[in-house]
Formats: structure tokens, C-alpha cells, sequence
């Protein structure tokens, strides 16, 4: 999340330190998630991101630093988590427990009442589409079927905050694709979400947000794709592809070829073309109008080549770069 928003926030951490002796694992790391956003915490493995959701969490002391949750102070473990729901590391269920057993046992840890319990557990079981699975020997579950019952129990007390640490790692394709339409749905009925993931897919494909970290300190955070943007107007190089109405006539050809800051330049189609291009967003809209010049009607201009892969590679091979 910006500095500059003035959104409600969820979590707001601040110069968040934990070191084990001479070891470092996150340094001075800031980070803030809003209100209904759903947040990818983004980096290499030992970047710090377990420490970081631990540190939230309360399954670890910060060695300095603030961390408020729902404006309440992390150190009051009780009261902070109230209405956070979490999964941190691998999910452990008792193997002889079916799903149904679980939650009733998480239910009784929660104080929730027999009444409530039954009505919240097939409500969290259907959202994790585990109900037809209800009584069923957890030990009989795949891995991606544990994650989901983990999921479902985390949502049992009803949080306005779901952390997950690494929610898709070691899973299968179809392990990975569940859980991610699972936090799709999540993220879908407004809840606050928080990932760690390594998975640059997962983040471009689901989050609004991400903060990036490498080395336990933060390198960037902000939307993913202002982030994304900002990055190809700082280097300058995209990959456009024009599809006209009317075919493509010789003398526009040509006047595209001549464009400052065309190259690589190929013809697609009749109707399209395609090349690199590298210039400011007033000279790419220069484009737009040379394709009205020429009277052929523009059908699609798609921009790509600046993508989440890129910036996270430059990121923490460099440390550094300029997209803010």
C-alpha cells in the first residue's frame, strides 16, 4: 500500500527488526496492507517472508519495530488476532481427524458455540469446496486437500484478515489451481488477504498489491500494476501489437517503420503488426493517431513485455531501481 493513501488499514508495520544472534532474518522492513486488499508479500526463499507473517502473527518476537493489526498493537497477541485467521508454514491436521472433526475442534479453541459451529463449518467447507469430503480420514487427503481444510479452519471464527504463508507451495497443478480459486473467492467477498509466495504468477494473477523483499528488507511495495507500468516507463521498452479494422497499407507500414523508437518491427497479418518500442507514453499515443491518419479503424493495441518476471529479477539482482 502508498504512504500517501489515506485507506483504513489492516496491517501496518514499521522498521520491523528480528535477528537470531549475528543473524539478520528481516531488517527494518516496512509494510502496510489495507482494508479489502489482498497483499502478495513477494521474494526468494530466506528472504524473510515466514518471519515476516510469524512476526504478525505472534509465533515469533520482533526484536524491534511496531506491527499494529486492525490499529491494535501485535503484543497484545489476544486481542490483535481476534480477527485474523492464519496458516503459516505447512498445515498440520491430526491424521484420524476428519474435516468435520477438525473444525469442531478449532470451534472449542475459539469459544464458538455448538449452534454457530455448524452452520460456520459448511459454510467454510462449501467455500473451500471440502463439504462432500466432511467425514472423511484427513489422512486419506492429498496435499492440496489438507491445505484446503487448514484454510477452512483458519476461516471458521469468521476474520476480516486471512494470512497464509506459501499457500500453493508443493502442491500439484490441480493442488495449486483449488487453492488459488479458493483465495479468489476470498478476495472476491472483501476480506483482507496476505500471502508469502515466491511464485511470481500467484501475485500477478490474484493480488492487487505486493511488497517485494529480499534479504529481509523491503525493495518495493504498491499496486502490481502501477508497479509493472512504472517499471517500462523507467526502462523504456515495451512490445506493442496493433490489430486494424481495414488492412494495412504500404505507406503506413512504412510510416511506423520511420516512428522514433520502432524497431524489431514485423508484419503479423494483413491486419497486424507487431514490434518493440521504446518511448514515452505521449509518443506511443503518437502511434494512435498515426493509425487515424492513415483512416484505418484501430481494433486493439496491446502492450507487453514489461511484466512481474522482469521487475522481480532486476529488483533483487540489483537491489534497486527506479519505478516509484
Amino acid at each position: 500500500m502508498t504512504e500517501e493513501s489515506d485507506a483504513p488499514l489492516a496491517i501496518d508495520i514499521k522498521g520491523l527488526t528480528k535477528s537470531y544472534g549475528s543473524f539478520t532474518a528481516v531488517d527494518s522492513l516496512d509494510m502496510q496492507v489495507g482494508k479489502g486488499e489482498f497483499m502478495g508479500l513477494l521474494g526468494p526463499n530466506g528472504a524473510g517472508k515466514s518471519t515476516t507473517l510469524k512476526s504478525i502473527t505472534g509465533l515469533v518476537r520482533p526484536t524491534s519495530g511496531t506491527i499494529l493489526v486492525n490499529g491494535i498493537d501485535a503484543r497484545n497477541h489476544r486481542k490483535a488476532m481476534t480477527h485474523v485467521g492464519c496458516v503459516i508454514e505447512t498445515p498440520e491436521c491430526y491424521q484420524n481427524f476428519t474435516p468435520g472433526e477438525m473444525l469442531s475442534y478449532v470451534g472449542k479453541i475459539h469459544g464458538v458455540t455448538n449452534r454457530e459451529l455448524a452452520i460456520r463449518a459448511r459454510d467454510v467447507l462449501e467455500e473451500v469446496r471440502m463439504w462432500e469430503w466432511r467425514d472423511k480420514h484427513i489422512g486419506q487427503f492429498s496435499k492440496g486437500m489438507r491445505q484446503r481444510v487448514a484454510i477452512a479452519a483458519a476461516l471458521l471464527p469468521n476474520p476480516e484478515i486471512i494470512i497464509l504463508d506459501e499457500p500453493t507451495s508443493g502442491l500439484d497443478p490441480r493442488g495449486m489451481i483449488e487453492v488459488r480459486e479458493t483465495l479468489r473467492n476470498l478476495k472476491e467477498r472483501g476480506l483482507t488477504l496476505l500471502i508469502s509466495t515466491h511464485i511470481l504468477k500467484e501475485v500477478s494473477e490474484m493480488c492487487t498489491s505486493m511488497t517485494m523483499i529480499n534479504r529481509g528488507k523491503t525493495i518495493i511495495s504498491g499496486d502490481v500494476n502501477t508497479l509493472i507500468h512504472n517499471m517500462a516507463q523507467s526502462e523504456r521498452s515495451i512490445t506493442l501489437d496493433i490489430r486494424t479494422l481495414s488492412v494495412m497499407t504500404p505507406a503506413f507500414l512504412s510510416d511506423v517503420k520511420a516512428m522514433t523508437g520502432v524497431s524489431n518491427f514485423e508484419r503479423t497479418g494483413e491486419k497486424s503488426i507487431r514490434f518493440s518500442f521504446f518511448g514515452s507514453d505521449e509518443e506511443q499515443a503518437d502511434i494512435v493517431d498515426l493509425v487515424a491518419s492513415h483512416k484505418l479503424r484501430l481494433l486493439s493495441m496491446n502492450e507487453t513485455g514489461a511484466d512481474l518476471e522482469k521487475l522481480y529479477m532486476k529488483l533483487t539482482e540489483d537491489g534497486e531501481v527506479n519505478v516509484r
